[in-house]
């Protein structure tokens, strides 16, 4: 691990049980940048996991804006994974983020999914859940689940 990027994560020496280099040689999927997709990519950048990949069919609207961060008024139009990627690079140079348009239906084949560590559903909707739970399951992906609406929140791992 290169002098800068031990410094920035000194912190987490601290922490006798925690591997930065593990982290570092992490790759996650990211299903959805909306507004929860929004704060696990800004997280995992800044905790410095390796590679992060977002994967997202649908289009920032203005209304997006209130509830993430990483997005602002000029991306109105642009894909939200694109546009979600995009300054989630800046967090961490060292970090490998990139974005994939579309349907993670569409876009994201069992034999990819079974590259990453882990995937985030972040969607909006539970077929859409469904369908990357048993994606995960047939590649033995290990799954955490988040979702907002509101009055409540949920979040399940499921190993």
């Amino acid at each position: 691990m290169d002098e800068m990027r031990t410094q920035r994560y000194r912190r987490h020496d601290l922490i006798d049980w925690f591997s930065q280099e593990q982290v570092a040689a992490t790759s996650i999927a990211v299903i959805g940048a909306g507004a929860v997709g929004n704060e696990a990519v800004k997280n995992l950048a800044l905790l410095g996991v390796g590679e992060i990949d977002v994967f997202d069919f649908d289009v920032v609207e203005l209304h997006n804006l209130t509830r993430s961060v990483l997005l602002r008024e000029a991306d109105a139009g642009r894909n939200k994974a694109e546009a979600v990627a995009e300054p989630a690079r800046e967090l961490d140079p060292h970090d490998t983020v990139r974005s994939i348009a579309g349907d993670f239906w569409d876009t994201l084949s069992l034999g990819r999914l079974r590259d990453y560590d882990c995937a985030i559903a972040a969607v909006d909707n539970f077929e859409a859940r469904l369908k990357l739970n048993q994606l995960c399951l047939l590649a033995r992906v290990d799954l955490v689940n988040a979702g907002l609406d509101s009055r409540w929140a949920v979040v399940e791992s499921f190993p």
